[in-house]
């Protein structure tokens, strides 16, 4: 970090920049799990500026997350880069970048606020926007007129987006994530989970990377465990795009599953990880789901950092992960890590470490979260 930066950071710090009644633009680029980790910045921004027009700009996969956030007056969506990582790439961000700043500048802001992943493409959007203020991390070579230097270690983009708050004088509070969903969603999951024994445990096997997943035959044998040891009820939810992986583990498991997998929408899937008494998942958007609802989780993860998603073992949360130390960077051997937003290579399937994440501590785990001890085995969590 420069001292140029350092000094501008603590500037901003001391001298809060006066925005209530006026119109503001956050920039919150990234997926579910990203997204959602902007939702506590955006309830501090409407607490320090509660009569602030506040926009946001996000992904269309964003839409139902931040729709319906009462934090924001206005959602303006945008499809993302669809080359990543071709020849193509370089060209379509030039031409995007250019014609949402057109779109953007037109609206007259008086500050862009740059959440987590303050990318050159994002940076160079945020300049191009005009705006008198402009907030972001940066190392002070930039457009950024308040500026949270780069991190010394690994943070989370909760953690990110709180130090570009402070850029500006704003204090991010500590109330954790927040998820809406409809009363209509709500009495759809009612009816879905109608009748199912207690407890119910959910099962997500999907991940925008392969390389966060486990292998079915292992999800199966926790199900089969759980289910004979507890009476649970087990419920595979995911996407449309994982009834694949639905159909592997369910056939492996035998008995009788409830598959949600493509059949809930955003809300209605909300509200099943709701009423889980326990949520097994990979690294993935249901974890921060599992967080934001106050459901009770066990999260499988790799040789990834834990770091930058801000999981931690908690009174909810049970995170298993292999030992040894873990990789604060890409170990994708493709290259493929930090360039495209998820990759769905088979044969990488149950890598980056979790191949060596046993069923029976996953097992003892979720039976620790149901409140029904059991001495792990494998490998341990933490």
């Amino acid at each position: 970090m420069s001292t140029e930066a350092a000094e501008l950071a603590l500037n901003s710090r001391r001298a809060p920049v006066q925005l209530d009644g006026q119109k503001l633009l956050v920039i919150a680029y990234g997926h579910v799990a990203d997204t959602m980790a902007a939702v506590p910045a955006l309830r501090s921004l409407r607490t320090a500026y509660p009569t602030a027009t506040i926009e946001v700009l996000a992904l269309e996969a964003a839409a139902p997350i931040l729709g319906p956030c009462p934090y924001i007056d206005r959602l303006l969506t945008w499809g993302d880069f669809q080359h990543k990582g071709s020849r193509l790439a370089r060209v379509e961000k030039l031409a995007l970048i250019s014609s949402l700043a057109l779109r953007m500048r037109r609206r007259g802001y008086s500050a862009t606020i740059v959440l987590h992943r303050s990318s050159s493409a994002i940076r160079r959007l945020a300049a191009m926007i005009g705006s008198p203020v402009l907030a972001g991390v940066s190392d002070g070579t930039g457009a950024y007129t308040h500026a949270a230097p780069p991190a010394h270690d690994v943070e989370s983009s909760i953690e990110e987006n709180g130090r570009v708050l402070q850029a500006i004088g704003v204090e991010e509070d500590d109330r954790g994530l927040e998820i809406w969903s409809s009363q209509a969603d709500s009495e759809w999951a009612d009816r879905f989970l109608a009748g199912r024994p207690r407890p119910i445990v959910g099962l997500h096997p999907g991940s925008d990377w392969s390389c966060q997943q486990w292998l079915p035959a292992r999800f199966a044998e926790v199900g089969r465990d759980l289910r004979a040891r507890t009476g649970a009820a087990i419920v595979i939810t995911g996407s449309r795009g994982e009834r694949e992986l639905e159909s592997e583990i369910a056939g492996a498991m035998g008995g009788e599953v409830l598959r949600a997998c493509g059949v809930t929408s955003f809300g209605q899937f909300v509200e099943v990880v709701r009423r889980l008494d326990v949520l097994v998942c990979v690294n993935s958007a249901a974890a921060a789901i599992a967080r934001a609802t106050k459901t009770p989780a066990v999260v499988l993860l790799g040789l990834e950092d834990a770091r930058y998603t801000g999981l931690a073992n908690s009174s909810l949360l049970t995170v298993v992960q292999p030992g040894g130390r873990p990789h604060s960077g890409s170990w994708c051997e493709f290259g493929r890590w930090g360039v495209l937003s998820g990759c769905q290579s088979p044969m990488c399937r149950g890598l980056g470490g979790l191949g060596l994440v046993s069923p029976a501590a996953v097992t003892a785990a979720s039976l620790d979260r149901l409140g029904t001890r059991a001495a792990p085995s494998g490998v341990a969590t933490g």
